[in-house]
């Protein structure tokens, strides 16, 4: 049995530019103990949502379970891992301890099609939004003053600056935005995707009694795995 799944591009370690990383690696051996097997096709996140919504796919990852994408797709119920995000600035932190802190009209960078929480989605209207396609260009843009502020997810903006060789010195990490549940979100369109998301469920559940969970976070996650290791935080985001 085979599921098509829409691999995103642009999210390392969770997938990189070859759609691998974390959530093939957790995808591919949940399916593997229920007898499916996966074929993926890379694409930016913005496409694998659409094709996911209009069936030509029949899932993609690293959604954020939040009421619009419980409306848009079939989720499982165990979240694939965690992931959080945070409020990024040129060289001073704000205080800013939620979205709904933010000011009208301040200008606020994120990734194209991204979810950053339900708190996000309400208060967004509110600011002039920069969505961009990669996160190079959202950190050349903070990095050069370009932005009041950008929300980055950090094991994501970790991985860039470590391993892309992308230089950031005035971005300042400041409080939390959200913890993301990250699932595998399936077509709507197909009519066995509640069977499979009961099956991806199901599999999650033997890799984490064996062990296997575990050591598949490690692989991808050996240490903080997060931007603290490369930006200097905000230490009022301890408190």
């Amino acid at each position: 049995m085979h599921i098509r799944i829409a691999a995103e591009d642009n999210w390392p370690p969770f997938s990189d530019s070859q759609g691998q990383g974390l959530s093939e690696l957790l995808v591919k051996a949940a399916f593997a103990t229920q007898g499916y097997q996966i074929a993926t096709v890379v694409v930016p996140y913005a496409r694998a949502l659409h094709s996911t919504r209009q069936g030509t796919t029949d899932a993609c990852w690293n959604v954020t379970r939040q009421h619009n994408t419980e409306q848009e797709f079939t989720l499982h119920k165990i979240p694939l891992f965690t992931a959080d995000s945070s409020f990024y600035y040129y060289r001073k932190p704000q205080a800013y301890a939620s979205v709904a802190q933010i000011p009208d009209g301040a200008v606020v960078g994120v990734i194209l099609g991204y979810e950053y929480g339900d708190l996000y989605e309400q208060h967004k209207k509110r600011f002039k939004l920069v969505e961009v396609s990669t996160h190079a260009q959202l950190i050349g843009l903070l990095n050069t003053n370009k932005l009041d502020l950008a929300i980055f997810f950090d094991d994501v903006l970790g991985y860039y600056l470590q391993h892309e060789g992308i230089k950031a010195q005035h971005i300042r990490r400041g409080k939390l935005n959200h913890s993301s549940e990250i699932y595998l979100a399936f077509s709507k369109e197909n009519p066995q995707s509640s069977k499979r998301a009961t099956a991806l469920d199901a599999g999650i559940t033997e890799l984490k009694k064996s062990g296997a969970y575990q050591q598949l976070l490690l692989r991808i996650r050996p240490g903080s795995g997060s931007s603290d290791q490369v930006l200097q935080k905000d230490r009022r985001t301890d408190q």
